[in-house]
C-alpha cells in the first residue's frame, strides 16, 4: 500500500478530546500492520484563548494561535489539516483561506452524515456553548434543508457541566447519564438524530445508549480524513 498523504491535526483544544480524535482516526483506518496507518503529523497547543470569550467578543481573537498552528503543521509536511475542536470553526475558515493546504471541516462532514443517514427534518445538537452561540451548525443544517433542535438553557449548563467534567479528566457515570437525559428531552422535541458537536462530549457518547440516531462529528471526520489521506475509511 503506497504511503497516505500526511495529515495535519490541530488539536490541543482540548488535550482529551485530541486524543479521541487520534484514537478514533486510528480505528478508522483500515489497516492490517502499522504501515497501513495513516502519516500525521500533530501541534496541539492548549495556550490558544478562549474560543467562547473570542465567539461573545469578550476575549482574545485566537486566529493568531490557528495561523502559527497552520504554519507549523505545513513546515513539518502535512497536506491537509483538520481541527476535531468544534467551537475553533468559527475561526478556521478566514484561517485557511489562501492557504495551500485542503482543510476538512468537521461542521460540514457531520451535515453532510445526518443528511444521507437520516430522513427526519429536526436534528437535536448537542455542542459547546461557543460552536451554538456562533451558529455554526444550525447555519449548516438550515442549508441542508434541517431544523436544528438545541437543549434547554437548563440543559445546556448541564452540558458544559459535562464538557468540563471531560477537560478537568473527572467524569464517569453521572455525565453519561445526565448526556442520556438530554437525548431524551431532544427526542421528545422532535428530534431523530443528534449531531454530537463537541469532541469532550465525543468521549462520554460512545458509553450512552439512546434511541436516537448519533451522529458523532469527531468520528465521522476520522473517517472523511482517512478517505482524503487516501484511504477507504473503516465503518465498523
Amino acid at each position: 500500500m503506497q504511503p497516505s498523504r500526511i495529515v495535519g491535526i490541530l488539536g490541543g483544544m482540548g488535550p482529551a478530546a485530541t486524543v479521541d480524535f487520534y484514537d478514533k482516526l486510528v480505528r478508522a483506518t483500515p489497516a492490517r500492520t502499522d504501515q497501513d496507518h495513516l502519516r500525521v503529523v500533530m501541534w496541539a497547543d492548549p495556550t490558544v484563548p478562549d474560543r467562547l470569550a473570542a465567539v461573545r467578543g469578550a476575549g482574545t481573537d485566537p486566529s493568531p494561535w490557528l495561523t502559527d498552528g497552520v504554519r507549523r503543521l505545513q513546515e513539518a509536511g502535512a497536506e491537509l489539516i483538520v481541527s476535531p475542536c468544534n467551537t475553533v470553526h468559527a475561526f478556521l475558515p478566514a484561517v485557511m483561506a489562501g492557504v495551500g493546504v485542503e482543510f476538512v471541516s468537521i461542521i460540514d462532514t457531520a451535515v453532510e452524515a445526518v443528511d444521507v443517514t437520516d430522513q427526519e427534518r429536526k436534528v437535536g445538537l448537542v455542542a459547546a456553548d461557543g460552536a451554538v452561540e456562533s451558529e455554526l451548525y444550525q447555519r449548516a443544517l438550515l442549508a441542508a434543508g434541517r431544523e436544528a433542535v438545541l437543549p434547554s438553557p437548563s440543559e445546556q449548563a448541564e452540558l458544559m457541566r459535562i464538557i468540563h467534567a471531560v477537560k478537568s479528566g473527572d467524569h464517569g457515570q453521572s455525565e453519561r447519564d445526565a448526556l442520556l437525559a438530554i437525548f431524551a428531552s431532544l427526542a421528545a422535541h422532535g428530534a431523530g438524530s443528534v449531531i454530537v458537536g463537541c469532541t469532550e462530549l465525543s468521549v462520554v457518547v460512545d458509553d450512552v445508549r439512546t434511541d436516537l440516531r448519533v451522529v458523532d462529528a469527531a468520528e465521522e471526520l476520522a473517517r472523511r480524513t482517512v478517505i482524503a489521506a487516501g484511504r477507504t475509511a473503516d465503518q465498523t
